[in-house]
């Protein structure tokens, strides 16, 4: 059974299963700053070094949990008066154990991931329950098979921001923990980058060559390729973009400037800087209607941050609700934003990349062409496809616009003229990684 290390208010425990081991208690003895303590690391080295290394660390500071509680000792052998003679007696059969054996470090949300590991003799047969983090609940439950093997195929649902899972085995009376790493992200990103700018660029910058170059290239590089080239003032339209996203606008805003250390420069950096991109034209549970269907009109792109949801959410609803039945119309994107972003004559916003619409799901699988006080219109569909949205946590709740005075009751959306024969929706700025 693996092992792992709790800190608490009071002790470093070496846990196993439910117990401890071993504990290092703090030392009462404060440091330099109020709330600080003292404790020995040689122990904890040990404990790092051995042959049964501790999987994870878990900080439960602060949380007002009960201390855990020693290992329970075996039951000492009765004395023996005098020496008896000895039966041969069957071998027992190994202690009851599990053990996860294979564990990604990192799974993306809505990707499926697998967890698999092996068990002592006795548990052949039994059913193996996985937890994450606090549950009580099993999320999913398997059998050890006759090769004293079990294994899991599981997802995750979206999360703000990458985040550590617990997750937690149990077969009878074992148990074994291990951790990974769940990341929001699917569209492929160029990653952060570091822009060692000596002035201002763009709408009355210094605008040295040098500076503009690191700007111009990052931003092609996230995709706004309207900044190539020599023109001062496309690379300008392009910072405005970008800002506006940045900025959670739907319409364009911003100085179009790269300010030296400014909030322009500290995102253009970041790791999830918003890229500029076609949106995707089919996946899982979504159709892009705009992208498919109608080329005479060209509301395709927009910032991966909004096709990240389009994608969770499609892979939501289908997971939740479609469940590949083709008697039920796919979630079908429409307008996002023109290929340079700005403004169009078709909507008020829709100008930075970070709005979409949704046309109504009709019963019999079809979508379009539809309002909700229709007879064809797929009610039930269409509560699914708010509630795949709304449990992404990008999505702002507020601008979730429909006017079915069903759904609206049930507060899943808000009524706004014109949004009859489609759902409205946009998403909020994430936090800077």
């Amino acid at each position: 059974m693996g092992t792992w290390i709790k800190e608490t208010d009071k002790a470093i425990y070496l846990m196993e299963g439910g117990y401890y081991r071993q504990k290092i208690d703090k030392s009462p003895r404060q440091g330099d700053v109020e709330g600080e303590t003292f404790f020995r690391t040689k122990v904890l080295k040990d404990w790092l070094n051995s042959d049964d290394a501790p999987g994870f660390f878990l900080v439960s500071v602060g949380t007002g949990v009960d201390e855990p509680q020693p290992k329970p000792q075996p039951p000492a052998p009765p004395p023996i008066s005098s020496p008896q003679p000895v039966t041969p007696t069957p071998e027992p059969p190994s202690s009851q154990g599990i053990k996860i054996t294979k564990v990604p470090n990192q799974v993306k949300i809505y990707h499926p991931y697998q967890l698999a590991g092996t068990t002592s003799d006795d548990l052949v047969g039994k059913t193996v329950s996985l937890y994450v983090d606090n549950n009580q609940k099993p999320i999913a439950t398997t059998t050890v098979n006759g090769n004293n093997q079990w294994a899991f195929q599981s997802v995750f649902l979206a999360v703000p921001k990458p985040q550590m899972r617990r997750l937690k085995v149990v077969a009878g009376e074992a148990t074994d923990m291990a951790s990974l790493t769940l990341t929001p992200y699917i569209e492929k990103h160029p990653g952060g980058q570091k822009l060692a700018l000596s002035a201002s660029v763009g709408s009355g910058g210094s605008n040295r060559a040098s500076d503009v170059k690191l700007v111009r290239d990052r931003l092609v590089a996230l995709g706004y390729d309207f900044a190539a080239g020599n023109s001062i003032n496309n690379l300008i339209q392009a910072i405005q973009l970008f800002q506006s996203a940045i900025s959670g606008s739907t319409t364009l805003r911003g100085d179009g400037r790269v300010d030296v250390g400014g909030k322009t420069q500290q995102f253009l950096e970041a790791a999830n800087a918003p890229k500029w991109m076609r949106m995707p034209g089919q996946g899982v549970g979504f159709y892009n209607v705009e992208v498919l269907d109608q080329p005479g009109d060209s509301h395709d792109y927009g910032i991966d941050w909004i096709s990240n949801v389009i994608r969770s959410a499609g892979i939501h609803y289908e997971l939740a609700y479609r469940k590949n039945r083709s008697e039920i119309a796919p979630m079908a994107v429409n307008d996002v934003s023109l290929p340079k972003g700005g403004r169009t004559p078709d909507h008020s916003g829709h100008q930075s990349g970070n709005a979409g619409d949704i046309v109504l799901p009709r019963k019999g699988g079809r979508f379009g062409g539809t309002r909700w006080s229709n007879a064809n219109y797929d009610r039930n569909a269409t509560e699914a496809i708010l509630k795949a949205l709304r449990a992404q946590p990008w999505v702002d709740k507020r601008t979730l616009y429909f006017n079915d005075p069903a759904l609206i009751s049930k507060r899943l959306c808000r009524r706004a003229g014109g949004h009859d024969d489609h759902i409205h929706f946009e998403i909020n700025v994430p936090p800077q990684v």
